[in-house]
Order: structure tokens, then C-alpha cells, then sequence
């Protein structure tokens, strides 16, 4: 991927930002009054207040000294409002200079929260709520808008196996809902259920609301069970003149850690050591493991640029970034545009809002997910270090050894593995307040992924005997959302009610279409002509094409007496087409209380409590994550056949899986109590939060025999789980004085996590058995190390229990009571668990002498065990000399060990870690001192990933949360990173 000119963007971006600037802040002279706002608890400049005109759309924000001059007329009154403070308004009747002070507002620190279909005042909710700001998440260059949450929740766990940028993150909130049904949340933009996250600039998210418990997510019904992230995007300002932003950082990047694999002198000593003539020494000393990494190299642009009077205000973006991985071959490029614009009419009685947004991305994979011979991480780990890299004609060096394992450098340079994803999603929304406190909504939405990938190996490849592989395959998938809600809010003295009642319609279209075929007549066939290629058999095209429905009907009532005392309670109705004709509909009712104990009057002699709030609540929500159609008969082409008929060659088809008219919800009912608290003038704040809930009906497909079944899966509801835990969320400012400040946070959560039951479905031996491995030397059907078993949480390590080694064998314990060395006569147990005992995340902004800052963000995992795969595999002394192996080969080699690969407890390894995950140190310029365009000015330099404390032995003990067989580490895990950025943020 090629770099783009920094320079030359720059050039381009400076030029349109100064010609924007120059035509908005146009306008004629009047009397002029300057001022400066303050603190008025500290004294500290207030930077960014929005000062109004009151009743005209003219407006300007303080700057970095807190400072604002304003033209207005002779008897104007100014409206002053800044976040957090109180709305003030000032008259400027002959004055020319105002010193203005605010004070902090109790209710506005608590600010609002995202809730689904609404807002409500932080201080006002019932249910598990978690509020994250843009400005809390992390820093340096972030793949996705996912990213940045890590550790800012508690009982949000957010992780990645390895550092790949075209990989994804995977998210859990509060654990695991289900096992083969979606485990991930729901995630809802700018008012859009089901968008990607994706197809958001992390630069223009304004801040994340994350439901957690049932009584917060059943408003989305079927969707809610694993929780639901609420992303809100920027928007213009209502009281400011137009202004742009430019926000750019620059990253480089490189391998975290790597395996300490033996060295070509560590090969050649062990082949004199013991005396092996016939060892092939190919004459180098290559690193494999440099050889496929490289510095990576990362680029992200922002722009933006808002605005808007009493009546009107937009927000538009681009953003464009480029990540060139650590591993040769893989890359990434996005760019996203966005628009949100918002307009009132009918006296303000009538609110349209729209937001529309493109995303464009471009990637190149390379295999490293198995031990196939394109498959480059276990192909470097494996080579043998004495082979050069290229051979005396410079080509690649093929290697004649007993295992010939491919170059993997020749792997990256012949294969071509690309994606284009073009995503697109737009909303409309309309608020119409018919009367006072009654509030009609429509809302309306489309979203759009197109996907076409490539793929083609060449004729004379390193990876295929079947003289050159090409497929190309399309698909899309879109949704349409319609909703329509009332609203009435109405106060009946301290009586405070909001109703809301609503309906729900969304659909989802796919279609998709494939072709492959061997035997290329050149490699100047590639993917983009297929029809070149020879060998095309049945079933090397194919097509697909369905969609679903989703109806939903709800409504919630919300009752608070004097913000003392508060009710609530929701009851959604929803079908779905995916779940069979006797059960389409499911039903999601909630109930939740609350008490602010601190507006007691017993409370009024303890000046020190802010807020001290009880609340618990109840609620039932679903999940429909199990795919389309699952309930009826499907049938695939399963090959060809002679008609007994015409004695003709036919297409034959097969049953998928079985009908199921009984297949319906799983549903996860949670009950949740909380303390919200906030002392000493709000220096202190935070939650706490204790839950238990339980999924019954878990979706799955499920094996049966044949006959009498037609086919040997079923989709079915089957079993029930547990989820129980305490989560504690506090923020604390340490210290605030003129020259330093010190905030603090700091999350905490733990969950226990239990099978209750298999259901119907149960494994005859009780043991659902996952995590498979594969690889070289591994054979039988024993080679699987995690089990879903009733008493028992998800993700833990059931295996055969390792004694000792005996005659070159592993020695296990046996079925029958003694000991054997026989795997399918080893007796099986608990020997640990994936899932973490503790999460915990502690963030601390510094501020030192108004202008330095300095952000710093731990993250840790404590009792979480991780099966060291590539340990297994690669401690093997079978592997030498031919192939490459760990050092701990060489000690197994000298006790005389004989066997190759072997599941075994012995492999289990605590994984617990801490690990810094970023620090920045910023520095905020004075720009009344450099440009009078220039508004805000800022640099920073951050570091991500510096360091991880840890027991584990492995590459790094962080593994996928997601599907069934999370806490293995294999051979096939690409690399976490460590990176350097560099940044630069205007404002003008």
C-alpha cells in the first residue's frame, strides 16, 4: 500500500480550512465587548463556554485563556452555557470587558445517559448504565471505534486475538449469554440499531452509553441479551460561528514479542550432538520470524467541519487512515465520510434530523489461521533456520528435507487475498411536539455492506498441485428500519411521568455469489478472469439469496416523585421469521426502583454526600442471533448422480439440517441492584453494581442420528447458563489546584459464569465438546481441550491430567484408576478455566501548568488460564532436525521423550497479566499567541502496548473471548503490536 504524501495533504487541507474560515467569520463591525469566564470555585479559565447572543443566532466560544470578544448591540443579553456549569445570562449595557464566573451545576455533572428510544438525566436512571466520553478512550491511532473502550467499563470485556488490523475486536458484557447463538452486544448509532461500528471514525464519536443489565436492554427486545452499545456521533454546535477541526496521527509500529525459537548454530550443535550425517544444512542463519515481520506503519486524517445558529447546526467529516501490518502482505485502508445535520421549524415545535455516512476500505490478507502450506506463521515457526531465502539463481529457496515446509516469504509474494467493503448506512428522524409534553418520532433508517473478495494463486504455486486457484465472491446485505414513537412527558406537582410507546419494523436482504475453478492457463488469468481457468466442477459456483423480519411493539412508563423516589417498567412484543410457526413471538417486560437517599431529610446534616442512590431492577430480553431459516428445511447441492429416470448425469441435493416449528427465543432474565454515590463536592463518584442472570433455551444446532432424521443437525433450544457478579466503577479527583490536576478512575468487575444444564440435547457422556486442534502430529478424535459441562463455566480446560513422562511417553492418569499412556484411555478433568476471575481497568489524566498533560491507562486480568498450543507443538524434539522448535525441545530430547504433540494439562498456564495499554503526554498551545484563526492547538505523542507483566510463557496471554474455544493459544495467532504515535489536533 502506498504511503500518501503528508506534505501535499497538508498543503491541500490548510488551504480549504483557511478559505472555510475566512468566509464564516465575515460580517460587519458593531460595538465590540470582550470578557473572560471562570471557574468560579478555582478560578481556572473556562476554554470552549458558548456565549449567545440571547434571541439572534450570534455566538462565539472562549479560547485557551478563556477569553471571548463578541460584537452585539448596545443592550444585548448574553447566554452562557458550558457543560457541567450552569446557564447564565449577563447583560453587557454599558460594559465593554466582562470577568464572568460560573458554578458548577450538581445535576449537569451528572449529565444524561443514552437509554433506548431516549435520554434521561444520569441522576434519574433505574437500570445498569455505563457512560463513556470521548475523551476518555484511548489514545494513538485506533482500528475501529471499539478500540478505545478498553477498561473503561467494568463488565465490559473487550479483546483481540493478536494485532492483525483487519481483524476485529470481540465483546462481552457481563459474560456470555449463550454459546452458539451471537454472543455480541447490540450495537445502535446515532439511533440505528445493527450498524456496524465499523463505518464510525473513532474522531467523530461524541460518547458511548453501554446497557447492561435486562431491565436497560429489553426495550430492543430479541436483540438485548447481550447487552447494547448506544454510540453517539458529533454534532454542530447551536451557538457558535462555523469551525473546523484537523485531527492527524502518525504511528509506527512493531512486533510486541516474539518466540524464542531455536537459532540455525542451536540446529547445527544438535545434529553434531547427536552425531546425524544425513542433515541437509542449507548454509544460512535466517530468522524466520524477521523475515515475515516488518515495521508497521500507520496514517490516519480527520477532518471536520460544524456549526449551526438557533435554528439549524450540521457536522460533517472525512477520515481517511492506512495501516500497513507488522506481518508482509496485510494492510488496510478506510475512508469514512459523514454528514449530521439537524433543523427545527414550526415555531420549534417540529425537529428533523438526518445523518448519512460512507465508509470505503480495502484490505490484503495473508493465511496464518491453520498449518496448510499457505499458512505463513506456522510455515516460519516451523522452517528450519539453516535454509536461505533465496537460492543461487534468486529464486525462492526450496528446501528437499524429509517435511519440505513451504518459504513462507514465497507465500506472501505469489498469493493474491484482497477485499474491497463498501458500507453505507443513513437515518431520518423526526420529532414533532403535537402539545405541550407530548412528542410524536419517526424514524426511519437503511444500511448497506457490499463485500468482494479475491483470491489467486498461480500456476506454478508454492501451495497447490493443482496448477493455479482463482475464486471471486460478491455479497451484500442491507437493512431497512422503520419506528415510530409518542412520548409524553408531564409533571403533576413533584409527580413526574414519561410514557412511551412505540413500534418497530426492520428487514434484512442478502444476497451473495461465488466462483472458483483450478487449473489457470496463465497467471495472467488472475481473479478478475475466472473464465480462463480450466477446471471448473459442480459446486465451484454457487449463489444465495434470503432475508428476515423483525417486528417489535413496546412501551415504557417512567414515574419519579420529587427526584426521590422512582418506578419504571417496559413490556416489548416482538416477532421474528427466523424461530419456528409455533413460537415467532416473544415477550420482554421489565420493572425497575429507585431511591435518591441523599434528598432525605435525614441526609441534610451530611453536607459531604452529593448523591446517594439505591436502585435494583428486573427484566427479561432475547436473543435471535441463531441465523435465518433454521426452523424449516433447507437443502444444499451435495454433488452429482446418475437419474435412475434418463440415465443422465444430475445435480444432487441434500437435506441441511431438520425442521424445527418449536425452535424460538432464547431468553436471559437478570435481576440487578446498584448504588450510585458522589461525595465531596463531587470529587468522588462512581457505582456499584451487584447482578445475577440466567439464560434458558440456549439456540444451537445440534447433532441426531440419521435415520430416523433426515439430516444429522437440528437447530434447537436446549440447556439454560448463569451469569452472576459485581462490577464497582469510581472516579476520583485527586487533586485540582492551579498548577496540577490529577483525575483518576478506576473499574473493577467480577463474574461467575455456570452451566446448569445441557437440555435435551446433552452429549450422551455429558461433555459438549470444543476447542479442537489440528496440526502436524496430532491424530484421533481426542485432541479437543475445552468442555461445556453442566456445574461448569464456558471456556473451561477439561483434560487428560498429566503425571509424568515414561519411556519417552506422557503418563496421564486412566479411566480405570491408574495411570496409562494411552490419550483415549485418560481420564479427563477440570484443570482450569479461560474466563478471568477479575477485570480491572485504571485510567489517570495529569494536568500540569494549564498546558501539559499526561494520559495513562492500565488494564489487568487476573485467574484466567490459557492452553499454550503453540508450546505443545513446537516443544516437540520430533521436529528436529528437519523442522524448527523451541528450546524446550532440546530438554525433552535429553530425557528421552518419543512422543510427538499430546493434549495434556501440562499445558495449562496462568494467565493473568497487567498490562499498560497507552500513555500519552500532550501539550496544549496558547494560540492567542500564534494565529487568530487558530482556535485550539495541540500535539501529543503516545505509546501503546509498552509493556505486559505476566507468568505466562507464551507470546501474550490476551486471547479472543469469542464463540466456544477462547483461551487457546495457538501457532496461528498474528502478533500482538507495540506503537509509537505522534499527533496533531487544530481547531480553527
Amino acid at each position: 500500500m502506498k504511503h500518501t504524501n503528508f506534505k501535499q495533504i497538508l498543503r491541500m487541507l490548510f488551504t480549504v480550512i483557511v478559505m472555510f474560515v475566512v468566509s464564516t467569520n465575515l460580517s460587519a463591525q458593531q460595538t465590540s465587548v470582550s470578557g473572560v469566564i471562570k471557574d468560579a470555585g478555582n478560578g481556572e479559565p473556562i476554554i470552549g463556554a458558548n456565549i449567545l447572543e440571547k434571541g439572534t443566532t450570534n455566538g462565539t466560544i472562549t479560547n485557551f485563556d478563556g477569553q471571548f470578544t463578541i460584537t452585539t448591540s448596545s443592550k444585548a443579553i448574553l447566554e452562557i452555557k458550558y457543560v457541567g456549569y450552569e446557564t447564565i445570562e449577563v447583560s453587557v449595557a454599558g460594559k465593554n470587558n466582562l470577568v464572568i464566573q460560573m458554578k458548577e451545576d450538581a445535576i449537569a455533572l451528572g449529565e444524561v445517559v443514552a437509554i433506548g428510544y431516549g435520554v434521561q438525566k444520569k441522576t434519574d436512571k433505574t437500570g445498569a448504565v455505563a457512560n463513556v466520553k470521548a475523551e476518555d478512550l484511548g489514545q494513538g491511532v485506533l482500528t475501529d471505534a471499539i478500540q478505545g473502550l478498553q477498561g473503561k467499563a467494568a463488565g465490559v470485556l473487550i479483546t483481540k486475538k493478536g494485532g492483525d488490523p483487519n481483524a476485529g475486536f470481540s465483546v462481552k458484557i457481563r459474560g456470555a449469554s449463550g454459546f452458539e447463538a451471537g454472543t455480541q452486544p447490540l450495537y445502535v448509532i446515532d439511533g440505528m440499531p445493527g450498524v456496524d461500528p465499523t463505518t464510525v471514525a473513532p474522531e467523530d464519536i461524541e460518547s458511548y452509553n453501554i446497557l447492561k443489565d435486562a431491565a436497560s436492554t429489553a426495550i430492543y427486545g430479541s436483540r438485548g441479551s447481550n447487552g447494547v452499545i448506544i454510540i453517539t456521533t458529533k454534532k454542530g454546535s447551536s451557538t457558535a460561528n462555523g469551525q473546523v477541526q484537523f485531527n492527524t496521527n502518525i504511528s509506527t509500529e512493531q512486533v510486541a514479542n516474539k518466540l524464542d525459537f531455536l537459532t540455525a548454530a542451536d540446529i547445527r550443535k544438535y545434529v553434531t550432538d547427536k552425531n546425524l550425517p544425513g542433515f541437509i544444512d542449507g548454509g544460512s542463519s535466517t530468522d524466520w520470524q524477521s523475515e515475515i515481520f516488518r515495521p508497521g506503519f500507520t496514517q490516519s486524517y480527520n477532518l471536520s467541519f460544524s456549526g449551526g445558529n438557533a435554528k439549524s447546526n450540521y457536522y460533517a467529516s472525512v477520515t481517511n487512515a492506512n495501516w500497513e501490518g507488522i506481518m508482509k502482505g496485510t494492510s488496510k485502508e478506510r475512508t469514512i465520510g459523514k454528514v449530521n445535520i439537524s433543523h427545527k421549524g414550526l415555531n420549534d415545535k417540529l425537529t428533523l434530523t438526518g445523518s448519512i455516512s460512507g465508509t470505503f476500505e480495502k484490505n490484503d490478507y495473508e493465511s496464518y489461521n491453520g498449518f496448510d502450506k499457505g499458512d505463513i506463521i506456522y510455515h516460519a515457526y516451523s522452517r528450519n533456520p539453516t535454509d536461505p531465502i533465496f537460492d543461487e539463481t534468486g529464486a525462492f529457496h526450496q528446501s528437499q528435507r524429509e517435511f519440505n515446509y513451504s518459504n513462507p516469504l514465497a507465500v506472501i509474494s505469489e498469493i493474491q487475498n484482497q477485499r474491497d467493503a463498501k458500507r453505507f448506512y443513513a437515518n431520518l428522524r423526526a420529532d414533532l411536539e403535537i402539545t405541550k409534553g407530548l412528542t410524536l418520532t419517526a424514524n426511519s433508517g437503511y444500511t448497506r455492506d457490499d463485500n468482494e473478495s479475491f483470491y489467486f494463486q498461480p500456476r506454478e504455486s508454492w501451495i497447490t498441485s493443482t496448477k493455479g486457484l482463482g475464486s471471486r465472491t460478491y455479497g451484500n446485505n442491507s437493512n431497512k428500519l422503520f419506528e415510530g414513537t409518542l412520548t409524553y412527558v408531564k409533571a403533576f406537582g413533584e409527580h413526574n411521568f414519561n410514557l412511551l410507546g412505540g413500534y418497530s419494523y426492520q428487514e434484512t436482504n442478502y444476497d451473495g455469489f461465488s466462483a472458483s475453478g483450478r487449473d489457470a492457463y496463465s497467471d495472467y488469468t488472475q481473479s478478475n478472469r475466472l473464465q480462463a481457468l480450466l477446471d471448473v466442477k459442480s459446486g465451484d459456483v454457487s449463489s444465495n439469496r434470503g432475508s428476515s423480519k423483525l417486528i417489535g411493539m413496546f412501551g415504557r412508563a417512567q414515574y419519579n416523585f420529587a427526584s426521590k423516589y422512582y418506578a419504571s417498567a417496559s413490556l416489548r412484543r416482538d416477532g421474528s421469521s427466523r424461530f419456528g410457526d409455533n413460537n415467532k413471538w416473544g415477550y420482554f417486560p421489565t420493572a425497575a426502583i429507585g431511591w435518591n437517599i441523599d434528598r432525605e431529610s435525614f441526609m441534610e446534616s451530611i453536607d459531604w454526600v452529593d448523591q446517594l442512590k439505591l436502585r435494583g431492577s428486573y427484566g427479561v430480553s432475547g436473543n435471535q442471533e441463531i441465523g435465518d431459516y433454521r426452523s424449516k428445511i433447507m437443502y444444499y447441492t451435495s454433488g452429482t448422480g446418475i437419474s435412475v429416470e434418463t440415465g443422465e448425469k444430475v445435480i444432487t441435493f441434500s437435506p441441511a439440517w431438520n425442521p424445527n416449528p418449536d425452535l424460538k427465543w432464547e431468553q436471559t432474565s437478570e435481576v440487578n441492584i446498584g448504588i450510585d454515590f458522589s461525595v465531596l463536592n463531587s470529587r468522588i463518584n462512581g457505582s456499584l453494581e451487584v447482578y445475577y442472570k440466567r439464560t434458558n433455551d440456549l439456540l444451537g444446532g445440534y447433532a441426531v442420528p440419521v435415520p430416523p432424521n433426515l439430516a444429522s443437525r437440528t437447530f434447537a433450544n436446549s440447556g439454560s447458563m448463569e451469569n452472576k457478579g459485581i462490577e464497582l466503577n469510581v472516579q476520583f479527583a485527586a487533586v485540582n489546584t492551579k498548577n496540577f490536576k490529577w483525575k483518576t478512575s478506576i473499574t473493577a468487575s467480577h463474574n461467575q459464569q455456570q452451566m446448569l444444564d445441557l437440555g435435551a440435547y446433552a452429549p450422551a457422556d455429558g461433555v459438549r465438546k470444543e476447542g479442537y486442534l489440528s496440526g502436524r502430529g496430532l491424530i484421533g478424535d481426542q485432541n479437543w481441550v475445552t468442555g461445556v459441562i453442566k456445574g461448569q463455566p464456558l471456556g473451561s480446560f477439561y483434560l487428560p491430567v498429566y503425571v509424568t513422562m515414561k519411556e519417552g511417553k506422557f503418563i496421564y492418569k486412566s479411566m480405570s484408576g491408574g495411570f496409562t499412556d494411552q490419550l483415549a484411555l485418560a481420564k479427563r478433568e477440570i484443570v482450569g478455566s479461560a474466563a478471568p476471575i477479575a477485570e480491572i481497568g485504571w485510567a489517570n489524566n495529569l494536568t500540569f501548568f494549564k498546558n501539559w498533560t499526561l494520559d495513562l491507562s492500565f488494564r489487568s486480568m487476573i485467574g484466567n488460564d490459557v492452553y499454550n498450543a503453540t508450546k505443545m507443538f513446537f516443544d516437540n524434539p520430533n521436529n528436529l532436525p528437519s523442522l524448527n522448535a523451541l528450546p524446550e525441545a532440546l530438554v525433552w530430547a535429553e530425557k528421552g521423550r518419543t512422543d510427538g504433540p499430546k493434549i495434556s494439562s501440562y499445558y495449562v498456564e496462568d494467565g493473568s497479566f497487567i498490562r499498560l495499554d497507552y500513555i500519552a503526554l500532550g501539550y496544549n498551545f496558547d494560540t492567542s499567541k500564534i494565529n487568530k484563526w487558530i482556535k485550539n492547538a495541540r500535539v501529543s505523542v503516545s505509546a501503546n502496548n509498552l509493556f505486559v507483566l505476566t507468568g505466562y510463557t507464551g507470546i501474550d496471554p490476551e486471547t479472543s473471548v469469542d464463540g466456544m474455544s477462547f483461551g487457546i493459544d495457538q501457532y496461528n495467532v498474528y502478533p500482538k503490536t507495540r506503537s509509537v504515535s505522534v499527533g496533531l489536533n487544530l481547531t480553527f
